[in-house]
């Protein structure tokens, strides 16, 4: 029997889980909805559930496990705090959870900041010293490594771009706070305000593609763009516009070597890359346009996977075996 690593990325949508190796390569994966209506019990329960299957198929046995999930959250006392997007998550005892389950060490952190890491590590972050990674998904999450290391701030609070005033006259986002730069740019209020054009009568290719039966998404106001709608064009320069304020403040505070932006809506490549490397520069007065660098994550909608395989490879448990193994071959 091999032993695993076991990488879980929570999202507010689903939840990737991942086996690896002791060296991070990645050998077994599956995605599970999270279903947050349900309640953080039934989505924990599936998770362990998934976890004893995939160990099982690949005759593996579980001896680490590295846990990213969205903040706010409790890293010393393991706890998940009410995120926004997992607003029935309160005060959710996860690292415990897992731990009394599988009996090793659990290794958590906000999943953003474990996209950062994966990013640093296997993406389009190696190379660089100081990474400021954001995804663009259900919610917008950041996560900042300096000189290799995650920094979390006071509080782990550190890199929530999306939760960054961008438009004070704006509407309450989940947080409490009013106008949030995720409360325009992020999956869900593209979908909102994709809604709002189609309730409004307007005609537009939006309208046609949401009465043909697909959802309001992020995903159809990029079909629409594509196709040169009018309207969808609208929404998205506002929602580029308004990204490019809130990542040209955090690159004026941070002046990372490299930003990278990662996340579902970033499947939308150049649509979405050259209009924030032409406009983000117009927000930033304190470093040369020439200095900012802007790139597209890797390793894609699996930057969290494997950012939560190499917190499980930070486990003491592991990082004994592996320091063992070095000083033998030595």
């Amino acid at each position: 029997m091999n032993d695993a690593l076991v990488g879980i990325d929570i999202g507010g949508t689903k939840i990737a889980i991942a086996l690896a190796d002791v060296d991070g390569g990645l050998f077994a994966r599956r995605r599970i909805p999270t279903r947050p209506d349900l309640g953080p019990g039934v989505a924990l329960e599936n998770i362990c559930l998934s976890i004893e299957e995939m160990a099982a198929e690949a005759d593996a046995s579980v001896s680490s496990i590295g846990l990213g999930c969205p903040g706010p959250l409790d890293i010393e006392n393991g706890l998940v705090l009410s995120p926004a997007n997992l607003r029935t998550w309160n005060r959710v005892p996860i690292v415990e959870k897992f731990r009394d389950h599988f009996g090793v060490d659990i290794v958590f952190d906000n999943d953003a900041n474990a996209a950062a890491l994966g990013e640093c590590i296997y993406g389009a972050g190696i190379g660089f010293r100081n990474v400021f990674y954001v995804t663009i998904s259900t919610g917008i999450g950041g996560g900042i490594v300096l000189d290799g290391e995650v920094y979390h701030g006071v509080a782990n609070g550190a890199g929530e771009v999306g939760h960054s005033i961008v438009k004070p006259d704006g509407i309450r986002c989940n947080c409490g706070s009013i106008g949030c730069l995720e409360t325009i740019c992020s999956g869900t209020h593209i979908a909102r305000r994709v809604q709002e054009r189609v309730d409004s009568g307007e005609g537009s290719l939006l309208r046609d593609l949401v009465d043909g039966g697909a959802a309001p998404s992020g995903e159809t106001l990029i079909e629409a763009v594509k196709q040169n709608d009018r309207t969808a064009r609208e929404l998205w320069d506002e929602t580029c516009r308004y990204l490019a304020i809130g990542l040209g403040n955090a690159i004026t505070i941070l002046a990372p070597d490299v930003l990278i932006i990662g996340g579902g809506i970033s499947a939308a490549g150049d649509l979405l890359l050259e209009p924030l490397r032409e406009s983000i520069p117009t927000y930033v007065s304190m470093i040369p346009a020439d200095r900012i660098n802007i790139v597209p994550a890797a390793l894609r909608e699996d930057s969290g996977l494997y950012g939560a395989v190499a917190l499980a490879r930070s486990a003491p448990a592991v990082l004994s075996t592996l320091n063992a193994a070095s000083v033998s071959q030595n």
